[in-house]
């Protein structure tokens, strides 16, 4: 068994490289996908590289190049991102982003200034899991401490204690956003 200092710093550990492999990688992930909330829209006429425009716009820098794996909405036109799930040494980290899709400021303070509130829920095993804390109490998750301004997103991480490996899908709730569903790979 580990202790919790063990712990703490497994998942902060495991929080940092999941957060850089989020923003650094443009090769798709391994994990499992779920589909999104909005699936892609059909075209009435199929699309080459040719009818791209020459000038699409890149992702703004520090992003995932990848697509959310899931989506949720929260209070004040605030969409949840979740970009990946990952499962590693007893500890689930959730990689995610906070987009702001609304026309006027989003004040952080509204989630606690941090994924505190967050929580994964396992349906079938009836519990719910809170983010891990390190040895002085403090949440391994994102703080948010200042404003996401109109068509802003932020990437946020919340680590979490791994529910038993036969769950692989959970409820994720991301501060005050809805839950939704997510798959949990296998370590």
């Amino acid at each position: 068994m580990r202790s919790p200092r063990q712990l703490a710093a497994a998942a902060a550990a495991v929080a940092a490289a999941s957060v850089l492999a989020a923003c650094g990688s443009s090769a798709p992930s391994n994990g499992p996908q779920t589909p999104t909330a909005q699936p892609p829209k059909a075209s009435a006429t199929p699309s080459t590289a040719a009818d791209a425009p020459p000038s699409a716009a890149p992702k703004p820098t520090g992003l995932p190049s990848t697509d959310p794996i899931a989506q949720t909405r929260g209070d004040d036109d605030i969409v949840g991102l979740i970009y990946r799930v990952e499962r590693r040494d007893g500890i689930v980290t959730v990689s995610a982003g906070a987009r702001n899709d609304g026309h006027k400021d989003f004040y952080a303070s509204a989630w606690s200034y941090s994924l505190e509130g967050s929580s994964l829920v396992d349906r079938k095993g009836k519990k719910r899991y809170l983010p891990l804390q390190d040895a002085k109490g403090t949440c391994l998750c994102t703080k948010i401490k200042s404003i996401i301004e109109p068509g802003e997103t932020r990437l946020l991480y919340a680590s979490f204690p791994a529910p038993p490996e036969s769950t692989t899908e959970v409820d994720l709730q991301l501060a005050n956003t809805q839950p939704v569903v997510i798959t949990i790979p296998a370590e």
